[in-house]
């Protein structure tokens, strides 16, 4: 039961995977064209020889953009591997909390072993149990994703094994180093990754404004110049709107909240020692806490289609 339920968050975390790497690629092409359209609608005002030409295409890149956007949010791509995350870090965790017979898996192991004397026989009962519990509280993760229509791809460990897998056997310090190291290593690598994203869409924004007022200063001079100041002023917003900065900005503080909470449990740990099952629990119940408050936080900070301001201002240039 382990290896299927450990099966299925693989596949569920791939269906993920390929989802956000397919929206990323819908929201940047998106957002080459909104530049695009800006850029065009700019150079058809500025260079009047060119204004016929750089005008339709300025109006047809503007139309593919807000297409793009409204086609990315209709799908609900962005929505369905959020949600899909959500789903493949439950099973996860519940893997784990299995492997150590801890919370509802310790309980119904023991009621079945109650009252058999034969060893073999107490712990085949126990084991039935706990894997009967497994079936059941996956099937409750798994309904929050397959309600949506959602099926999960297909992804099974592969004969060189998964070495966060959990073993049949799992040892305390198995699950240290397994689960607990490799996930502050995740927090860390990801949230380096976001932070050095953030840093870069803030610095190309903050230069697509700085351009903007500079044109707006030589537009007072040569009005050759004004068609560039709505052009930079819309690159500004669409690659703030892309970056989704204040996403990667929840995301740095979370990760850098959850790294030093499982350090602090190995800490913890390590001065006073837990058995498994409490070293278990303690973990995975912080994870599934960082996981309900990460899933309303992503949902409500999506990226968004064009509104109608936004493309009269990528279209001011061309009128």
């Amino acid at each position: 039961m382990l290896r299927q339920t450990w099966n299925a968050y693989r596949g569920w975390a791939k269906f993920a995977r390929d989802q956000q790497a397919a929206t990323q690629r819908w929201n940047l092409a998106a957002l080459l064209f909104v530049i695009a359209a800006a850029l065009l609608g700019a150079v058809s005002v500025a260079l009047p020889d060119w204004r016929a030409g750089a005008a339709l295409l300025a109006a047809l890149a503007s139309a593919v953009a807000a297409f793009l956007g409204r086609q990315i949010v209709g799908a609900g791509d962005e929505q369905k591997w959020i949600q899909v995350r959500a789903t493949a870090e439950g099973l996860k965790s519940e893997c784990y909390l299995y492997g150590a017979r801890a919370g509802a898996y310790g309980a119904a192991a023991a009621d079945a072993a109650k009252g058999i004397a034969d060893p073999a026989a107490a712990k085949a009962a126990a084991d039935a149990a706990a894997a009967r519990k497994l079936a059941a509280l996956s099937r409750e993760i798994v309904k929050q994703a397959t309600d949506k229509g959602l099926v999960r791809a297909d992804n099974p460990v592969p004969d060189s094994g998964d070495k966060r897998e959990p073993p049949a056997s799992m040892t305390k310090d198995w699950y240290k180093t397994g689960r607990i190291q490799d996930q502050i290593d995740y927090y860390r690598e990801a949230r380096q990754k976001n932070q050095e994203a953030a840093d870069n869409l803030w610095w190309l924004a903050f230069a697509s404004g700085l351009a903007a007022i500079v044109f707006g200063g030589l537009g007072a001079l040569a009005q050759r110049f004004a068609p560039w100041i709505s052009a930079m002023t819309t690159l500004a917003a669409a690659i703030a709107g892309y970056g989704l900065i204040d996403r990667r900005k929840y995301l740095i503080s979370s990760y850098f909240a959850m790294q030093s909470s499982l350090e602090q449990i190995l800490g913890l740990d390590a001065e006073a020692p837990m058995n498994l099952a409490d070293l278990v629990t303690t973990t995975e119940d912080l994870l599934d806490g960082e996981h309900k408050a990460w899933l309303p936080q992503m949902l409500a900070m999506q990226h968004q289609p064009q509104d109608k301001s936004q493309q009269q201002a990528v279209g001011q240039g061309s009128a």
